[in-house]
């Protein structure tokens, strides 16, 4: 009986762990920290190449502090150029500038040119550098989600450490923080360039970049422990949205993964302004005044990116009548807003204008 049992739970541990063949996990959000879809994002797993992403962002905070420069050119050793995986091609003796070892990097993956620029700016100590790339995401709250142990994020087979590893929501969290460094995303959106004077063509492992389909950036990742990985930044009708992906099978799964849930975010989400300064929110009786009514209007504008399956409603509460006279500005009453069963916004409800009481030649000229 328990050995039946035993195996009864082991099917229902494989049907639940390889439910979904395409991804291990998955999320998407928009530019202010809302997530619109999550399947297992807390779950860490090896980030691969993703972990690139930490180390660009580490070697602009020194080109920003002014440490190094673009135009610094960079001894490549031995240790460099042993690392293994995706690497540039490096003549013999040759010194690269940060700005070639940064395109390699955002744009090929190349691990040689990544730890070179671990080592530059590490100055030979890579394990320095590591701990900058931990000290930074320390700083942003992310140390429960991302751990590096490298500036490449390649197996342990090769490095002889522990794999670098996040969850997805820590990867769309260091994502938006990716993105305040423009020139970064601007290199690793290229989907080709060169370096070395011209002479070595880089083509970008990210397949999906599209000005149609409005996607850019920001990091592929790959090795046999991890699968595929994606985080990739997309802006469709003034909306930026992220999605990220771990664990899948081969990169056509990831890209169609990525691709369809982007198509099936825009189809169903908008930017809808839903509170309007110049649009009456309310009408008033004025009692008493030169007008017999008064408008309240919001005190400002609201617009968000909803849902078109989510329902709006707008309560207010605001007196029936008021005795003239009326001062512009008046407060009538207030509002608040109900998305989708949940408040989002308050606000108070104001007259625009102001109504004189009424006078007695007033009253007689109504009459006649």
């Amino acid at each position: 009986m328990r050995k039946k049992i035993g195996i009864f739970l082991s099917v229902i541990f494989c049907l639940i762990t390889f439910a979904n063949e395409d991804y291990t996990s998955l999320l998407i959000g928009d530019m202010g920290g809302n997530v619109y879809y999550r399947e297992n994002f807390n779950e860490k797993h090896p980030m691969a190449s993703v972990t690139k992403m930490m180390t660009m962002m580490i070697t602009y905070d020194h080109i920003r502090n002014k440490d190094i420069s673009l135009e610094d050119r960079v001894e490549i050793t031995s240790e460099a150029r042993s690392v293994g995986g995706s690497m540039i091609w490096i003549p013999g003796g040759a010194r690269l500038t940060v700005r070639d070892l940064i395109k390699a990097t955002a744009i090929y993956s190349a691990n040689n040119a990544a730890y070179a620029l671990a080592e530059h700016i590490g100055m030979g100590d890579v394990d320095s550098f590591v701990k900058e790339m931990n000290q930074k995401a320390e700083e942003l709250g992310l140390e429960d989600e991302v751990e590096f142990y490298t500036p490449t994020g390649l197996p342990s087979s090769m490095t002889g450490k522990p794999m670098d590893k996040g969850t997805a929501l820590g990867i769309y969290k260091l994502s938006l923080e990716a993105l305040k460094y423009p020139e970064y995303i601007t290199i690793a959106s290229l989907k080709k360039d060169f370096i070395q004077d011209g002479t070595q063509r880089l083509v970008n492992r990210n397949k999906l970049l599209s000005k149609e389909k409005g996607i850019f950036g920001i990091k592929t990742g790959h090795h046999s422990k991890a699968g595929y990985n994606i985080s990739v930044a997309a802006k469709r009708d003034g909306i930026t949205t992220i999605v990220v992906v771990f664990g899948s099978p081969d990169e056509e799964t990831r890209d169609k993964v990525v691709t369809e849930h982007l198509d099936k975010f825009y189809d169903e989400y908008h930017v809808e302004k839903l509170i309007e300064m110049s649009k009456p929110m309310v009408e008033v009786d004025v009692e008493g005044g030169k007008k017999d009514t008064i408008y309240g209007y919001p005190e400002e504008d609201f617009e968000q990116l909803i849902s078109k399956n989510w329902g709006v409603e707008i309560r207010k509460t605001y007196i029936k009548s008021i005795e003239a006279p009326v001062t512009k500005e008046r407060v009538l009453g207030s509002y608040q807003l109900i998305i989708n069963g949940k408040q989002v916004k308050e606000g108070k409800i104001y007259t625009i204008e102001s109504v004189e009481k009424e006078r007695f030649l007033d009253k007689v000229k109504k009459i006649f």
